[in-house]
């Protein structure tokens, strides 16, 4: 509904926001709807995309601000803010027999079908597993790749294999599959609002990433 009412809103100042569904959660729609109760007439278009497609959004004007992973190289004339680090959980289906663990080490997940992200649109996704799965020697078994978050839970809640997510992709769908604590996880996900760095002095922009920081902390 709130991000319905942002989509509908007047005539008044325009905001582009990329976002990743996996990382916004809890975030995006709490900060879009206090950002609309300060600018009531504020016109928010939200659009779902990849991390290379939010930088080339950014860098070319076509979106205003964008919630991605952090951490970013600073050669793009972009400003980024680091909001938060989210940790990692395995997704399993409810019947799966790690669902019943309460904790699992990467040896056992490698012996799984692993399930992932396009590697071509989110490519700091499997930097980060496979940087975990080298130090610890492990060969996974990639069985399928997805395009977007809810074609990646369905695939897990339909026993076709496993996944690593973060704690925030987890609250988006927190009772379809079943989130388990991993021995050895990959370092938490660094959260981060980027916006031009030549747009430092935009007061509307500056009230909106305000209120990202507010909703960010109320998650911590």
């Amino acid at each position: 509904q709130v991000l319905e009412r942002a989509r509908d809103a007047g005539r008044g100042p325009r905001l582009r926001i990329g976002y990743a569904p996996s990382l916004a959660a809890g975030i995006l729609s709490a900060a879009v709807e206090s950002f609309t109760q300060a600018h009531p007439k504020a016109r928010v278009e939200l659009l779902d995309s990849s991390t290379n497609q939010m930088l080339i959004g950014v860098e070319s004007g076509s979106l205003d601000v964008v919630l991605s992973v952090g951490e970013q190289r600073p050669t793009r004339g972009l400003t980024w803010e680091l909001l938060a680090r989210a940790p990692w959980r395995l997704a399993v289906s409810r019947n799966h027999p790690l669902a019943k663990r309460s904790r699992v080490t990467l040896a056992e997940v490698v012996r799984q079908p692993l399930l992932g992200f396009c590697q071509r649109d989110y490519p700091e996704y499997w930097g980060f597993i496979a940087g975990c799965l080298r130090q610890d020697n492990e060969r996974p078994r990639i069985a399928a790749e997805y395009d977007g978050t809810e074609n990646l839970l369905a695939a897990v809640e339909s026993g076709l294999g496993v996944a690593f997510v973060t704690t925030h992709m987890a609250r988006l769908f927190p009772k379809r599959v079943r989130f388990v604590t991993l021995a050895c996880a990959p370092d938490p996900v660094p959260i981060a609002v980027g916006r031009r760095t030549d747009r430092a002095d935009d007061k509307v922009l500056a009230v909106f990433v305000e209120e990202v920081r507010k909703a960010a902390r109320s998650l911590a």
